[in-house]
């Protein structure tokens, strides 16, 4: 299995194997994205010096003889292609952690829920930590930020799950924590609010809602429909919740 969230690398059985340096590891990237499709030395080079390559066509050559060396080592001799400055990396989509990930949230809404909910459990275990981590550029970077949305994907289609299984109060944490870091997210600010109105939490749900809606103002973005029902609807079960909060404001 390679692995482009955490650190870039392979592993085999209880074996973990580094994919070389950093410049390597910046080479190792767009071959992992495309896997069984032609990459150039061109677009090679760019992601390993940020398009301002010294001695691309020689570094690159020898590159490439290491990570084929790399690629024995997991049993994978003859995965490389290179032949006229073009590359080629010739594994299974399942022997990338992204590319797991990516073919499970395609397959997702044919499952039913309890498989669904295991199935993107182990998906998002698999594909744990900083992605990419320890490398940097632009072509890096920007690469970094695709994971991470596609990752929240997952994890917002699993908490959706969860709901509909009668799980979510056990996701307020991870709500909470996806609500912190993105409060404009009016997706996951509906569904921190429901809940929270489910745990008997109303007081914080419409708390929620109010910093939704600043952001949203800030922003210059309207608050949606949904959520503004959601508010009202939190109101009528809980008219004493929206007075005893105006008396702290």
């Amino acid at each position: 299995m390679f692995h482009l969230y955490g650190p870039v690398r392979a592993v085999h059985g209880d074996t973990r194997l580094g994919l070389g340096t950093e410049k390597e590891r910046r080479m190792v990237v767009p071959l992992l994205l495309s896997i069984r499709r032609p990459v150039s030395y061109l677009e090679l080079s760019d992601w390993m010096w940020d398009g301002s390559p010294t001695s691309a066509p020689d570094d690159l050559g020898r590159y490439m003889g290491d990570f084929r060396n790399r690629l024995t080592q997991l049993g994978l001799r003859g995965a490389l292609v290179n032949r006229d400055r073009v590359c080629r990396l010739n594994i299974a989509p399942d022997q990338v952690d992204r590319h797991c990930l990516s073919t499970l949230l395609t397959e997702v809404d044919q499952l039913d829920d309890q498989t669904a909910a295991t199935r993107l459990r182990e998906a998002l275990t698999l594909c744990a930590g900083e992605p990419l981590a320890g490398l940097s550029g632009h072509r890096i970077d920007t690469c970094r930020q695709t994971l991470l949305e596609e990752r929240r994907r997952a994890e917002m289609t699993l908490i959706r799950v969860d709901f509909r299984l009668g799980r979510a109060v056990h996701r307020l944490p991870d709500l909470m924590r996806l609500f912190r870091n993105r409060p404009e997210d009016t997706a996951v600010a509906t569904l921190t609010m429901q809940a929270l109105a489910t745990a008997g939490r109303q007081a914080e749900a419409l708390a929620v809602y109010r910093r939704c809606c600043e952001r949203l103002v800030e922003l210059g973005m309207k608050i949606p429909p949904q959520m503004s029902d959601l508010h009202q609807q939190i109101l009528r079960d809980e008219p004493a919740v929206e007075r005893e909060l105006e008396t702290h404001r």
